[in-house]
């Protein structure tokens, strides 16, 4: 487990909380990122408001870049070290995805 601090959102329309929790470990297809910015967007909003149906209490934020400090072990398309841009999930499965409609490079080395 890590010590990180967030923007928790608790009922719709409520305010962003930093607050201190704690993060496990990347799952077998998860990255850690160090984020070193970030920021707020519309969507983040929207979410907030729960125009947008997803369980409270959440942390918000897809706009963002950073260093990968830790992978899962299944993940192959980034290493540790390498600088990258946060954007929204894409699962590779879904109607959308399977369609093409995911985000574009998304990962920048150095």
């Amino acid at each position: 487990m890590r010590r990180i601090r967030a923007a928790v959102v608790y009922q719709k329309g409520g305010p962003f909380q930093i607050e201190d929790l704690r993060l496990e470990a990347p799952r077998t297809d998860e990255v850690r990122v160090r984020i070193v910015a970030t920021g707020m967007c519309h969507t983040d909003m929207v979410a907030r408001d729960q125009l947008y149906d997803v369980p409270l209490p959440i942390v918000l934020g897809h706009e963002g870049s950073g260093i990968v400090e830790q992978i899962g072990d299944g993940v192959r398309k980034v290493a540790v070290g390498n600088h990258v841009v946060l954007t929204y999930m894409w699962c590779g499965h879904c109607k959308p995805c399977l369609r093409g409609d995911r985000p574009t490079a998304s990962i920048f080395m150095r």
